[in-house]
């Protein structure tokens, strides 16, 4: 685990020398956890993010070779959410409100 701290480590100052990314507002103390793309990142950003795309979405992956798909027609759509949560939302399972329960039935003796 040190090992491959140390390789991102490297990665991450190769990269901010090169311009390819910077602490997210860093010349007003940096926000942790978030960075900003120099040209150089933001075109390697966009170059992945559209392989990805056309491989992923425009032309998924046949399911012939995969047994529990095979026969079912391998879907991907793409969305555009915001990366930001409310710390309500992001510390629930799924995301998701719990369960209400169903509706309450009252006894009444006459």
């Amino acid at each position: 685990m040190a090992l491959e701290t140390t390789k991102m480590e490297k990665i991450v100052a190769l990269c901010r020398r090169r311009g390819f990314i910077f602490g997210s507002s860093e010349i007003y103390g940096g926000i942790g956890g978030f960075w900003d793309y120099g040209p150089l990142g933001t075109e390697l950003k966009r170059n992945i993010k559209d392989a990805w795309w056309q491989d992923m979405v425009r032309n998924p992956p046949t399911t012939a070779n995969h047994s529990k798909l095979a026969g079912r027609e391998y879907q991907m759509v793409g969305v555009d959410c915001s990366i930001i949560m409310n710390p309500k939302v992001a510390a629930r399972p799924g995301g998701h409100e719990p369960p209400t329960p169903g509706p309450s039935v009252h006894h009444s003796r006459v």
